[in-house]
């Protein structure tokens, strides 16, 4: 059962998509700007930021000082850090047990790239504390 719709704009998703190719075989990362939109979130921006893991292509972690730069910006303004984005290379776009272990935040979106090279899935989930993973409607906006 879907909890809400994050709708992601064609360009965003290329962006991620493009990352996640990119640095293949490790996984890329970044944080998702957006705000609420009646049925879930709105993307607005995606941020890449260098996997700071010690094993890369296993895991990630955004480097804290982009989350905090971006952070900063966008105080007080109409959009906000409403998640993350990362890739599972050669493995499934579903949350790992990685992703549920390090998961602390109720109310995060994360956006999975998962495949390899140039074949790549996209899927989206909203973490909560109570209930853990659940899936979103991905929605393609212009």
């Amino acid at each position: 059962m879907s909890r809400g719709t994050l709708h992601l704009p064609d360009a965003l998703a290329a962006h991620v998509l493009r990352a996640a190719a990119r640095v293949y075989p490790n996984e890329a990362c970044g944080l998702i700007e957006g705000t609420d939109a009646p049925d879930g979130w709105r993307a607005t921006a995606v941020h890449e930021s260098k996997n700071l893991a010690a094993d890369p292509a296993r895991h990630f972690l955004i480097d804290p000082q982009v989350q905090f730069d971006l952070m900063r910006k966008l105080r007080s303004g109409p959009t906000r850090v409403i998640g993350c984005f990362h890739s599972h290379p050669n493995g499934p776009a579903e949350p790992s047990a990685t992703d549920r272990a390090e998961a602390y935040e109720s109310g995060f979106v994360y956006l999975i790239a998962a495949g390899a090279g140039d074949v790549l899935e996209l899927k989206a989930y909203l973490f909560e504390e109570s209930r853990g993973f659940g899936p979103l409607t991905l929605a393609a906006d212009q």
